[in-house]
């Protein structure tokens, strides 16, 4: 808010000590005696403000409400813990934009969304497990305890009890000395950080834009800085949020000081023009942080180019995370679902197991789960199809396939047909021999549960018809993915990557039998589709260049072919390195363009390059590197 004053009354919350010692905590209080600026400017900062408890002078549903999410910078919304196992998100949001109550985002009405406690997707433990420092505690009738609500020292330190207690001579997390990939995990365990591929999301969703480190992820800036961008660049973690343009700018200068543009920049900040201000709702802007050049007069999610030419892999493997703290990680909520356990609430173990799996503790949620299922057999409980799924992938990602196979058949017998319908595409890839027999069980269930017409049925049809293709099938996989098509099609709210995935391989099927026509205008679709919400490098567009250029190939545009080639090089070397057999594929596909071409020498270069990238890779008597040999050989006959 320009005028300085704040709408509605935050105050700082400080929660006594003893209520942080779990877990080594403190509490940011224990911190002010050796680091009283840091404390004292952080205290001001967004991140201290994140929870508070609600005021009677809040507006609208603020004043019966219980907390209070959110600084008031951009929006506060109200939470309520209704029962012992339920948590009601209120239906009205204020937002400093408009200076008015709205919708709550995600809320498709003024009601009150309710969520469980103990929902094993953690919709409502994790927004307090962000808000907040240090270990979240149970209390009376499940309860839900903060440690101290907002985010303050230890959020990114870690707990500091021992650091304190020894005058600084114990050791304690300084995310300074974090790499740039690191400081983007820890910030993104709750800003939402980048996977491998980044490809899983919906660039064109204005709503994603409030991911920062995601986007940032994305950036040339980042992917070429060597490390030397990250989200501490740019933003001080012990001040409130810098607003003005020129800091921002100083930071842009360091690497870019001689700048060249080719358009009018007068008034123009670097942010501005290449980190420009997005619209997720009506009421509500996020800076998108995919630092590139975008088209100010259209759409501002997808860069139009890159600011730079070429892209360096970076990596976002969780394997970046081992010897740092996380303190926000999903996983820091596992001792409030045990607790639960013990405390006899109602399904506690099924949603431990299920919470466990979605975290990827996977041997881990076998032993509640099973738990569950006995405990579902002696209630008559209708929840035992769904603890039974889980039960079935916390086997099968263990390997433990004949249990597997005999708890997800079991699950295909129960009466929820969404289940049975999953179950039976677990056990077509458990038990190939009668895959053929299971997706068409799974198809009927899906049907049954979901409706003809929904998405649902067209990913089993898809993965139905890719099962056919792989046994030579095509005649009758062809109807199965134009039917998952045109539900893809039809359907509002349908996953393009699926769509992609079919118009690709409808358009691979249908070339397969000379029909270039039709395979190209499919797969231009798929590309264009991959493009529009992907962006310039996901390995949906990567994959829809490859099998364009196939077909164009086919149609002996030879030249416009080695052009797509080109660009699936390009995006899979950004995505998974040069040197990569996911990137050894195209340079032989185009070897073997270019030698049909007449550029035999350089043909041949190419046929090398891709035969040792597959030999220090898959090894020499890979069926890869066997096939790139064999037609180096055919070019020396």
């Amino acid at each position: 808010m320009t005028s300085g004053r704040r709408a509605i009354p935050v105050f700082l919350i400080c929660m006594p000590l003893a209520a942080q010692g779990s877990a080594g905590y403190i509490g940011s209080p224990g911190c002010r005696g050796c680091h009283t600026s840091q404390f004292a400017s952080q205290s001001k900062s967004e991140h201290a403000r994140a929870l508070r408890k609600s005021l009677p002078t809040d507006p609208g549903p603020g004043a019966k409400a219980q907390w209070a999410f959110g600084a008031g910078a951009k929006a506060i919304t109200w939470v309520s813990q209704t029962g012992g196992n339920s948590i009601a998100e209120h239906g009205l949001t204020y937002y400093a934009a408009t200076k008015s109550l709205a919708v709550t985002p995600g809320h498709k009405t003024t009601a009150d969304l309710v969520y469980r406690t103990f929902d094993p997707a953690a919709s409502a433990l994790l927004c307090f497990r962000c808000h907040s420092t240090g270990p979240i505690a149970l209390a009376t009738k499940f309860q839900v305890q903060p440690g101290e609500p907002g985010v303050h020292c230890e959020a990114c330190h870690g707990p500091g009890r021992a650091h304190a207690e020894s005058s600084g001579a114990a050791p304690i997390q300084n995310p300074k000395q974090l790499s740039a990939v690191q400081i983007n995990i820890l910030c993104g365990s709750c800003h939402r950080q980048a996977s491998d591929l980044d490809d899983d999301r919906d660039w064109s969703n204005a709503w994603n834009v409030r991911h920062e480190p995601s986007y940032l992820h994305r950036a040339a800036c980042f992917r070429n800085s060597n490390g030397a961008l990250s989200c501490l660049t740019c933003h001080d973690s012990h001040q409130p949020l810098q607003t003005a343009a020129s800091a921002y700018d100083a930071k842009c200068s360091g690497c870019h000081q001689k700048a060249a543009h080719t358009t009018a920049v007068a008034g123009r900040s670097c942010v501005a023009c290449h980190m420009p201000q997005v619209a997720a709702r009506a009421n509500l802007r996020f800076t998108n942080h995919w630092i590139g050049v975008y088209d100010l007069n259209g759409r501002r999610l997808i860069p139009t180019r890159r600011v730079v030419p070429g892209v360096q892999p970076a990596s976002a493997r969780s394997d970046e995370a081992d010897g740092m703290i996380v303190p926000a990680d999903a996983s820091t909520l596992i001792p409030v679902y045990r607790k639960a356990v013990e405390e006899g609430e109602p399904r506690a173990d099924s949603n431990l197991g299920l919470f466990l799996l979605r975290i990827g503790r996977n041997a881990e949620a076998e032993a509640p789960l099973r738990r569950a299922v006995a405990l579902d057999e002696q209630n008559h409980d209708p929840a035992i199809e769904a603890d039974r799924e889980g039960l079935g992938l916390s086997l099968d990602i263990q390997g433990k396939r004949n249990e597997a196979i005999d708890v997800f058949r079991r699950a295909t017998a129960g009466t929820d047909p969404r289940v049975a319908a999953r179950a039976s595409v677990k056990l077509a890839a458990l038990d190939p021999e009668h895959a053929e027999e299971y997706y068409r069980n799974a198809v009927a269930a899906e049907e049954k549960g979901s409706g003809a017409g929904s998405p649902r049925v067209a990913v089993v049809l898809y993965a139905y018809a890719r099962e056919l293709r792989a046994r030579n099938r095509d005649r009758e996989a062809e109807p199965l993915l134009r039917r998952a098509l045109s539900i893809q099609q039809a359907a509002p709210e349908s996953d393009p990557r699926v769509t992609i995935d079919v118009l690709n391989a409808l358009g691979n099927l249908v070339e397969g039998r000379r029909q270039l026509d039709e395979a190209e205008k499919l797969i231009r679709a798929a590309m264009a589709l991959a493009e529009e919400k992907f962006g310039p490098e996901s390995t949906q567009l990567a994959t829809s260049c490859t099998y364009l250029a196939d077909v164009l190939w086919n149609r002996k545009s030879l030249r416009a072919a080695g052009l797509l080639f080109r660009r699936a090089i390009t995006i899979n070397a950004s995505l998974y390195g040069p040197d990569r057999p996911e990137t050894a594929a195209d340079i032989a596909n185009l070897g073997m363009v270019m030698t049909e071409a007449g550029q035999s020498e350089a043909g041949a270069a190419l046929l090398r390059q891709a035969l040792a990238i597959y030999e220090n890779t898959l090894g020499p008597n890979s069926e890869e590197a066997r096939f790139v040999r064999g037609n180096l050989a055919k070019q020396d006959e």
